[in-house]
């Protein structure tokens, strides 16, 4: 979030996105084996990790490796979300590594992309529950300043 408090936009990491699809090829990220690999090394760091616990298992669709996670405790605030994601991104971030975060309606996800010249990964980390929820509600307040605008 930049001072004047205006968030990314999607379309920014989209761009990012193709630039590196189009440096390394359609092929850099779409691997099947490769994906399930990394989907269950990130399925075991995320096991081990405070503060979260993965719903389900991962969700693999259009080469992206998704996670549903729940987050255990009350958040205050976007930066402790942050914690949150780059705890596991620390552990699995190889050469090349990107993230977005992106407030959604029922709570925060971290879209991301990791990988080396040889072959790269997609995917999101998407905070739930009701703290996850909870956080992304007072952000938007905070962002349109208490503010409701219907149409």
């Amino acid at each position: 979030m930049s001072e004047r408090g205006q968030t990314l936009p999607a379309s920014v990491y989209e761009e990012l996105l193709a630039l590196l699809l189009e440096r390394f090829g359609d092929g850099w990220a779409s691997d099947a084996t490769h994906n399930r690999q990394f989907g269950t090394s990130m399925t075991s760091v995320i096991q081990t990790s405070e503060g979260m616990h993965l719903i389900g298992t991962p969700e693999i669709e259009k080469n992206s490796v998704n996670f549903n996670l729940w987050v255990e405790h009350p958040v205050e605030d976007v930066w402790e979300a942050d914690e949150l994601a780059f705890a596991v991104f620390a552990q699995v971030a190889e050469d090349i590594f990107l993230s977005s975060r992106q407030i959604e309606e029922r709570g925060v996800r971290y879209r991301f992309v990791t990988g080396s010249i040889e072959s790269g990964y997609i995917g999101s980390l998407h905070f739930t529950g009701p703290h996850a929820k909870e956080l992304a509600d007072i952000y938007r307040m905070r962002i349109t300043q208490g503010h409701h605008y219907h149409a």
